[in-house]
């Protein structure tokens, strides 16, 4: 926690590198002083728009392992799969402490003693956990209750926090997601600079409620769930859904329309940068053989000819020269969609409509719901496939034909997956609980770079990391807590499961 403690005695508010909104004139320095509207737009800026390192993280890896993408030649150059190396994971642990989480925190202290502030303490609460939940679905057990006490003290227990089990957050989480629905007063001022819902109060409460649905889902709590679902106050249209839309300024462009543009060859603009990212071969094969309305936003034709489609299979072996046994190119294979790649103020679903039909439809098919299974996957395809503007015949053709209900968990996974297109964090959390979808490579068998013959093979469960290791500074800085979390967990390597992931059996080691 090196860096937390850095960043609380010199009491930074906004890292060096960030980018104020045009109305935002003054960084503050001091807590005590600070305008809470500005803070609320950073945390809500950063962590909704994913800017910098959480951006490349999610296209560099984890929308390849959950192979929603792949890279431009479909190889990993650490077979399997391209793991975080310890710089990179050292940078996103301190990234959500000292910087995101550590906003967040004093943006709820800074809200929580005025009485006409109470909106924006308990939005400020809902948006802790949305950021919080993510960094414990990365890592597991981490320091929760403890992690910011050294605001408050300076001692040798604040600087070395405890880790929290990832039950215990999660129970904390849902506490008050609840709790905060229920203090939020419509006669109350609100942040002038609502990124999200606009200030509308209502809109919060929705996706507070609907962000406890996923965690209850997640977590397997059926109690939770049933409650939420009697309250019927969850995001019930694609118009409710929680979205950041990004902004026209270049420095708050959707993130894959800066890749594309700074990846372009100069002397080729009109072509598709190089490093944008890559269809995978199993989600092309996904939408393609289904007949799916979004191959065409999902993906472009290839650059070769214009008028076909190729996914890239992951996990090619460079070494072994497979991916140029399978032609593998810059204009042989797919680039994500135009609309992905090409519009600067692209509008990203934070929590979808389509994600809460999804959720409703698993809670159902396991009998944790009176809900109908089946009615709820077909709200969940065709929310997505509205929220993309695909026509209502086409999206009926679908669910006759080959997105037909079979009432399987399989299915709704899969569909979700789809749904979740280039929102590697929710896709990656739901393989690692249901293993679904069945992840696929080809297995080779090559003659130099001629292939004598192949099979699209499953691809062992085991082999995908289940969490990050912590950070070595963890170790250096704070290695009693380190240890004794190791402990709980069975370890500190890729392959450990976290606590949900072990809860649902899918695998367990």
């Amino acid at each position: 926690m090196k860096h937390l403690l850095s960043a609380i005695i010199a009491v930074v508010i906004f890292s060096s590198c960030t980018k104020n909104f045009e109305e935002i004139n003054t960084n503050p320095n001091n807590p005590s002083t600070t305008d809470p509207n500005y803070i609320f737009n950073y945390v809500t800026k950063e962590a909704a728009g994913e800017y910098g390192i959480i951006n490349t993280y999610n296209v560099t890896y984890i929308q390849r392992w959950i192979m929603q993408t792949a890279a431009v030649w479909g190889n990993s150059t650490m077979p399997p799969y391209t793991l975080f190396d310890q710089y990179r994971i050292q940078l996103i642990w301190e990234y959500y402490y000292s910087n995101l989480l550590l906003n967040c925190h004093i943006l709820e202290d800074l809200t929580s003693e005025d009485p006409e502030q109470i909106n924006k303490h308990q939005i400020a609460r809902i948006w802790k956990v949305y950021c919080f939940h993510k960094v414990t679905d990365l890592w597991g057990d981490v320091p929760y209750s403890d992690a910011f006490k050294l605001l408050e003290t300076y001692s040798s227990e604040t600087i070395k926090p405890e880790y929290d089990s990832q039950e215990s957050i999660y129970a904390d989480f849902l506490s008050i997601l609840e709790d905060a629905t229920s203090k939020i007063d419509p006669s109350k001022a609100f942040f002038t600079n609502d990124m999200i819902f606009n200030g509308d109060l209502d809109g919060w409460i929705r996706f507070a409620n609907s962000l406890r649905l996923r965690l209850a889902v997640r977590s397997g709590n059926e109690a939770v769930i049933a409650e939420i679902i009697s309250e019927n106050n969850l995001i019930s249209s694609n118009e409710e859904s929680a979205l950041f839309q990004y902004i026209e300024a270049q420095e708050w462009w959707n993130p894959y329309y800066e890749i594309n543009i700074n990846s372009k060859n100069p002397t080729s603009p009109e072509l598709t940068g190089t490093t944008t990212p890559k269809v995978s071969e199993l989600m092309m094969l996904q939408l393609g053989l289904s007949n799916d309305p979004r191959l065409g936003i999902y993906a472009q034709k290839i650059e070769l000819d214009n008028t076909t489609y190729r996914g890239v299979p992951n996990l090619m072996n460079a070494n072994l020269k497979e991916n140029q046994a399978m032609g593998m190119g810059v204009s042989s294979t797919s680039y994500i969609g135009r609309y992905f790649s090409e519009n600067p103020v692209l509008k990203q679903a934070l929590l979808s409509y389509s994600e809460v039909c999804f959720l409703r439809a698993e809670a159902a098919f396991r009998n944790w719901t009176s809900d109908n299974a089946q009615e709820w996957y077909e709200k969940g395809v065709r929310s997505s496939m509205e929220f993309y503007g695909v026509d209502t015949t086409e999206i009926d053709n679908f669910l006759t034909n080959n997105g037909a209900f079979e009432n399987s968990l399989e299915q709704i996974m899969v569909q979700k997956w789809v749904s979740l297109y280039l929102n590697g964090w929710e896709a990656f959390s739901d393989y690692r609980r249901t293993g679904f979808p069945q992840l696929k490579k080809y297995n080779l068998v090559l003659d130099g770079i001629r292939i004598l013959s192949y099979e699209w093979a499953d691809v062992d469960r085991k082999t995908l990391p289940g969490r990050l290791p912590y950070p070595d500074d963890e170790i250096d800085l704070n290695k009693e807590n380190y240890l004794k979390a190791i402990d709980a967990q069975g370890g500190d390597s890729y392959y450990q499961q976290v606590w949900w992931s072990k809860k649902f059996g899918v695998i367990n080691y």
